[in-house]
């Protein structure tokens, strides 16, 4: 006999469902495109449980990009371990972050969907985490004596930046070449400031 399910593994199961059926559509028909009845439809659920995980469509789509910043989060992580490094680890981590520009699905969630659709000010929010890891991978490089700047926080910010931008610049083609140029252009950005 199958066991019961508690309540609260329903409401995680939902949950989950709600994010895979609603990441999807994001991704392939777009944050516009997508009507909340479309990503519940196929999932058997009423609206009401939508809106009792998520609020309304716009929360379901914050959900699905916290996950997808995570994801990014954790492929940089995974480029950058077997490296020793702080340095070698602070240029992979900023070209492993461009990469993600050209991976279809988070490309289209993050770069093109996500700066539509959130404010500035949630975006931010929702990268702290991953800013904050490249702040302190430059604060490591200025204590090291390897990078030259008159200030960590604000070259993090710089760097930040510049990545954000040549990521969406990355993501309107498909063209590999430009994602060379990218990661060439953020390499050149910290090696010029590099303590000699």
């Amino acid at each position: 006999m199958p066991t019961k399910l508690t309540k609260a593994e329903q409401t995680r199961r939902t949950r989950r469902a709600i994010l895979e059926q609603a990441r999807h559509l994001f991704a392939t028909k777009g944050y516009a495109a997508t009507g909340t009845e479309e990503i519940i439809s196929e999932l058997g659920i009423t609206r009401g449980a939508l809106y009792h995980q998520f609020n309304d469509k716009l929360g379901v789509f914050k959900a699905v990009i916290v996950e997808a910043y995570s994801e990014i989060t954790d492929y940089i992580q995974t480029k950058i371990r077997p490296l020793d490094d702080n340095w070698q680890q602070l240029i992979i981590g900023c070209q492993a972050f461009l990469e993600i520009a050209q991976q279809e699905e988070l490309r289209r969630l993050v770069f093109i969907e996500a700066p539509a659709v959130l404010a500035a000010d949630d975006l931010v929010e929702i990268d702290q985490y991953g800013f904050g890891l490249l702040r302190k991978s430059i604060q490591i490089a200025v204590d090291e004596g390897k990078l030259n700047t008159i200030d960590a926080e604000g070259f993090a910010h710089i760097v930040n930046g510049s990545l954000n931008e040549l990521a969406a610049w990355v993501a309107q083609s498909n063209d590999p070449e430009r994602l060379k140029t990218a990661q060439c252009l953020v390499e050149t950005l910290l090696t010029r400031h590099q303590s000699k």
